[in-house]
């Protein structure tokens, strides 16, 4: 565990680097020609070199317009670097960061069962920019959109990354920065699931429509399920992280039919809805783009609905289904 960090700009750490591991390619030794006759032995099968790029656990740090930005890049071992893979950025909530991320949301066990890539980007200040709020990342107009944009766009040129496939997901501030970069970003963006949050803003008029699905816990304490209470009021009064939120007066089915309006699905009401014991699943499949929308409701959920979260206690694999949908689509 590293416990400081250099005020250096450019600085890479890296963890769990096995040199005992590290692949040895195999050379063809030179033999002097001779007019004797040789049988010729069959030729080798071609060996493809996996070891051109790091794979394990690092931090890395950029000066990114001004301000130092840190993400954490995992790469499985069992990475497939003979093929284009799929990236996946998981953002993290207010107050929380990459760390703490990529220990609890079990992305990463996506990423090592689905041969993809995962950054675990850090919010400045524990917190993300999406135009309305939050924290220290609103208060200094911090450009996350940017920020991540720079992140897909620097993965893109050290991994083999399939820029069809490139996957966001998040939860709490970070899931509504994820939909914020949806409607942003949506030219690098493939699809986003992300976890007790809504879209806080007006559509872009870059957005092409893509596919999203929002997890929400039926008994979120935080961002309310309904909109019988207005969410910004709880994150001004309460966590004191935004101004003027008081205007947030949406919810969760609200925020299911924001996107399918943005979207332009058709149907006026939900054309998926599937049913079991601790969760259901509604949604609009015929979108522009071949795009969709879902609304993950997990019944006895808390703002935090990952699997080890309360309310869920592993009886919903939250990170499952967020893959699940995901990958099912390609530029």
């Amino acid at each position: 565990m590293i416990t400081g960090i250099s005020g250096a700009y450019g600085y890479v750490f890296i963890y769990d680097i096995d040199e005992s591991e590290t692949p040895v390619l195999e050379t063809e030794e030179q033999t002097q020609e001779t007019n004797d006759t040789v049988e010729e032995e069959p030729e080798e099968p071609i060996i493809e070199d996996n070891s051109s790029f790091f794979r394990g656990l690092r931090e890395d740090c950029v000066d990114h317009a001004g301000f130092e930005r840190c993400w954490l890049t995992y790469v499985p071992d069992s990475t497939d670097g003979t093929k284009s893979v799929p990236l996946l950025l998981d953002l993290h909530g207010f107050g929380g960061n990459s760390y703490n991320q990529m220990n609890h949301t079990e992305m990463d066990k996506m990423a090592e069962e689905n041969n993809a890539i995962i950054l675990f980007p850090q919010g400045y200040g524990d917190s993300w920019n999406f135009g309305i709020c939050c924290g220290d990342a609103k208060d200094n107009d911090i450009n996350d959109v940017d920020f991540i944009r720079f992140l897909i766009s620097h993965s893109q040129e050290e991994f083999p990354i399939d820029s069809n496939r490139v996957y966001l997901t998040g939860h709490s501030n970070g899931c509504a920065m994820s939909q914020a970069l949806a409607n942003e970003a949506s030219d690098v963006i493939t699809a986003v699931a992300c976890v007790a949050m809504y879209f806080i803003g007006n559509e872009s008029p870059s957005y092409s429509p893509i596919p999203v699905m929002e997890i929400h816990g039926f008994l979120d304490e935080i961002a309310h399920y309904s909109n019988l209470m207005a969410t910004g009021v709880v994150f001004d009064y309460i966590l004191g992280v935004s101004d003027g939120g008081t205007s947030w007066n949406t919810g969760a089915i609200q925020n299911l039919y924001h996107w399918k309006e943005m979207n332009e699905c058709s149907g006026s009401i939900p054309d998926r809805n599937e049913e079991s014991i601790y969760y259901n699943i509604q949604g609009f499949t015929d979108c522009t783009n071949g795009a969709e929308v879902a609304l993950v409701t997990i019944h006895a959920g808390t703002h935090d609905a990952y699997s080890e979260g309360l309310g869920n206690g592993g009886t919903v694999a939250t990170a499952q289904i967020a893959w699940d949908f995901m990958s099912r689509f390609s530029k």
